[in-house]
């Protein structure tokens, strides 16, 4: 990593960048390496603006998050190194742009997100500031602002992810899925985002659902999940299904009567692949089961066998006619 690019991410977190060099800088990051990267976040982590505002209590913390695998990722077929993505980048570079001008002004500066992506065919788990672990799905996308004991807000903008909340009884922990805001105090819960639904089961604690389509707000306790359209305005309240819900992250891949086109994009962001399903008389096909860390051949070879179809796999494409 050159000296120009750390004396250009220096400035950056001074707030003294150009914007000709915040340009440079945006074409730059990407092309570092994931330890440089982490040494160019760790060694300058005490320039940025908002680590100046902590106790030295609060940003020792935080790097010893950084320093104890905030971020581990399993791929069936291959790990991908994901630290550009990392938990804990005080000054999110995803923000760099017009957000980091309106930091320089006179107006009361926005809230800074942290970002964190998960790609198709990956899964990630994350230790957010204040304590509390999130596993994220494949073709999952969170942003984040949270300072301990001051405020927690998440905002899940796609995907699925698995909460596990640190209890702090003066802090409400807030999740924003649409219009849907989900708030906890400590708990363990499952949010799924899809197909216009967001889908909460909960598993420990208790949590409360608002959202701006409905005039009530619900309360859901372990066991029970709810089902929230925001098209029809509605929240229905059911149990879990405990072979189902959240077992993704413990490496299940299961379906309950959905159908196999829905099941075929579950695959999708699940290995990382495209499928063009050409034989469209099975798409609307019932599927219960589930695969268990099964490879990808073994699920097509299986879904097969079932349904007569024959596939083709070229790279990460997939024909099934």
């Amino acid at each position: 990593m050159g000296k120009r690019i750390e004396d250009l991410y220096q400035q950056y977190l001074l707030g003294q960048l150009s914007r000709e060099d915040l340009a440079e800088l945006q074409r730059e990051v990407p092309q570092l390496t994931d330890d440089s990267l982490w040494d160019l976040m760790c060694d300058n982590f005490s320039l940025s603006s908002e680590s100046a505002e902590m106790s030295g209590e609060t940003q020792q913390r935080i790097l010893q998050n950084l320093q104890h695998g905030i971020h581990k990722q399993q791929h069936p077929r291959r790990i991908y190194k994901f630290l550009r993505y990392a938990s804990i980048v005080v000054v999110v570079l995803s923000l760099l742009g017009g957000a980091y001008f309106g930091l320089q002004s006179s107006q009361p500066s926005a809230p800074v997100y942290t970002y964190v992506s998960v790609k198709a065919g990956s899964k990630s788990v994350i230790m957010l500031p204040d304590g509390s672990r999130v596993s994220l799905n494949g073709n999952s996308r969170l942003r984040y602002n949270i300072m301990p004991g001051e405020h927690r807000e998440v905002v899940l903008m796609k995907g699925e992810a698995y909460f596990d909340v640190a209890k702090d009884a003066n802090c409400p922990f807030r999740v924003h899925v649409n219009d849907m805001q989900i708030e906890v105090l400590g708990t363990k819960f499952n949010v799924r985002c899809q197909r216009g639904e967001v889908e909460t089961a909960l598993f420990s604690g208790a949590v409360r659902l608002t959202a701006k389509g409905l005039s009530e707000s619900y309360r859901l306790f372990p066991g029970r999940k709810s089902i929230y359209q925001p098209s029809a305005r509605s929240m229905q309240i059911c149990d879990n299904d405990t072979d189902i819900d959240g077992r993704w992250k413990d490496g299940y891949l299961a379906f309950d009567s959905e159908p196999l086109r829905e099941v075929l994009r579950k695959i999708e962001d699940w290995y990382g692949v495209h499928i063009m399903l050409n034989n469209k008389r099975i798409g609307d096909d019932l599927l219960t089961g589930a695969f268990y860390h099964e490879t990808l051949e073994s699920v097509l070879s299986s879904l097969s066998m079932q349904y007569k179809f024959k596939y083709t796999i070229n790279h990460d494409q997939i024909e099934i006619r």
